[in-house]
């Protein structure tokens, strides 16, 4: 599937606008905003490639923006492009994140020329990402991506006020399905299960992701309980469906799973209104990962209740109006 690429131009003056549509047109996908706070509404309502941003802005000057993109988007590159000529701000915007500095009056094929290298450089770049992201055996995200992925749509949710669903997955009796077929048929378990699951939660915004052993995660973007559940009960009768022998299960003679769902809409927190929003929400992933963790637990508990009931079952926690973020 060929995607076409986004770019964003951020400047406040008409004429540098269209000066650098004329430069950039069939690279890809061109949008714009005329301010800092502007860009950063649009590329959380819409993910872009690449941003193209001016330094002397009145709302929202270029620097304090591309800080506030590198905290929110480490992984998006952004090009200053500017009248400001001196060592200064040059400096200054790339300690700020920048990967390249463009002075104006721009030169078209000189821009057009490094905004390429730039998009390839950031292709080759989502590829090892990833490759880094994926579970050796099964295909589909590890745990790191997960992670990753659970900060990313926490925030989301929250700016949107949105619900995110997360199911937690076990292979029920596991260890002996391994003790009884061996490692090798319960490899192929393993895969067979998280195809399942991949084939299941296909939405835009779902990722389906290997926890631990045999025990998987599905993030379901926009998902309130009754969606979530409803996609766990099907998951439940797929792995069903497969019909894996498993002679030493307590549950079936045949390989099942017991699922876990928890939703919420992630709390706006009142300290965080206001024009600096942004960039204070974003100053650190690791507090909002701490902040998922109570998703993740709502999430396991409903697992170990599926379990204690009988497993081959989907277990939903008791429904939350709002989780801290």
């Amino acid at each position: 599937m060929i995607t076409t690429v986004r770019i964003l131009i951020v400047d406040d003056d008409p004429a540098a606008i269209e000066a650098l549509e004329h430069a950039l047109a069939g690279l890809g996908e061109l949008c714009c905003a005329t301010g800092g706070a502007q860009a950063l509404a649009l590329m959380a309502d819409d993910p872009v490639d690449l941003v193209l941003l001016d330094a002397n802005m009145p709302d929202l000057d270029g620097f304090a923006t591309c800080h506030s993109i590198k905290q929110e988007y480490p992984d998006i590159p952004v090009i200053f492009v500017t009248a400001f000529g001196d060592e200064v701000h040059e400096v200054r915007a790339l300690k700020a994140g920048a990967v390249d500095f463009v002075h104006k009056p721009i030169k078209p094929p000189v821009v057009r020329a490094r905004v390429g290298v730039h998009l390839r450089l950031n292709a080759l770049n989502a590829e090892l990402r990833a490759l880094s992201g994926r579970d050796a055996l099964t295909g589909i995200a590890n745990r790191r991506a997960l992670d990753n992925q659970l900060v990313l749509e926490w925030r989301r949710a929250a700016r949107q006020r949105q619900p995110l669903g997360l199911l937690m997955i076990d292979i029920d009796h596991f260890k002996r399905y391994n003790d009884y077929y061996g490692h090798v048929r319960g490899d192929d378990c393993l895969r067979q299960v998280a195809q399942v699951l991949a084939a299941m939660a296909n939405r835009a915004g779902d990722l389906v992701a290997r926890y631990g052993g045999e025990e998987f995660a599905v993030l379901l973007a926009g998902s309130n309980l009754e969606g979530a559940g409803t996609l766990a009960g099907k998951i439940c009768a797929a792995v069903r469906a497969l019909a894996i022998p498993h002679v030493h299960s307590a549950v079936a003679p045949y390989v099942t799973v017991s699922i876990g769902v928890a939703s919420g809409v992630p709390a706006i927190d009142p300290t965080r209104q206001g024009a600096n929003a942004t960039s204070q929400s974003a100053a650190n992933a690791a507090p909002v990962l701490q902040r998922v963790q109570v998703l993740l637990a709502r999430a396991d508990r409903a697992l170990y209740a599926a379990k204690a009931a009988g497993r081959d079952r989907v277990c939903v926690e008791a429904p939350a109006t709002a989780v801290e973020s």
